[in-house]
């Protein structure tokens, strides 16, 4: 999945295939003009010592209004509202300290920052309990609605019901690909026939209907 990321987002070149951004090879764009419409969240989230308006902003100039918008998006305004000193809160080494969860939901701030056309995010729940869960779902919904493309990484099932097309990576390998009821209705199937196999094997018969 890390070689697709990368690939989605030109920093390696695919050995098969191409990726397009608006129509044009995303490796035939210039490199600094691209950077702004693209929006990534790793896996491993990295802010760096800086405001936490520093960090959503890419530490580029900032822009208080986008700042505060993309916050909004993300769900973590109020939160950032609660730090010591709100969005000129300083994070590092020499400032305040946050959680992986407050980390996850400002990176996702930093990744729709600008309104980016293009977003990749790699397992953007990984951190998040039941109230960053929910702001990030609502994210999905607002970002799919602005017109940018979302394209998410995720072992957990729960982010499936924001999304509209699904893809299965096994080893490396597309096993499925397809609207997200078509793919969820077979990954149920290919389940249940799993358990079948596995219930006689360990000498339990399947159960009959009305059982």
């Amino acid at each position: 999945k890390s070689t697709l990321v990368r690939a989605l987002l030109g920093i390696w070149p695919a050995q098969h295939g191409t990726v397009r951004l608006d129509g044009a090879d995303i490796s035939a764009w210039d490199k600094q003009k691209l950077g702004p419409h693209l929006g990534y969240l790793p896996q491993d989230i990295e802010l760096f010592e800086g405001s936490i308006s520093d960090n959503i902003a890419r530490f580029t100039k900032v822009d208080p209004e986008k700042v505060v918008l993309a916050a909004r998006t993300a769900g973590v305004h109020e939160m950032i509202l609660q730090l010591p000193d709100g969005y000129d809160t300083v994070i590092g080494s020499e400032g305040v300290n946050l959680s992986g969860g407050q980390r996850q939901r400002i990176g996702l701030a930093r990744a729709i920052y600008g309104s980016p056309r293009l977003i990749v995010l790699d397992e953007p729940n990984s951190n998040l309990d039941e109230v960053g869960e929910r702001a990030l779902s609502v994210a999905l919904q607002l970002i799919k609605e602005s017109g940018a493309t979302v394209f998410i990484v995720s072992h957990r099932p729960n982010i499936l019901s924001r999304l509209d097309r699904v893809m299965v990576m096994n080893a490396g390998t597309i096993t499925l690909y397809g609207a997200r009821d078509q793919v969820i209705a077979e990954l149920a199937q290919q389940q249940a026939k799993a358990q079948q196999r596995v219930a006689p094997a360990n000498g339990v018969a399947p159960a009959q209907p009305g059982a």
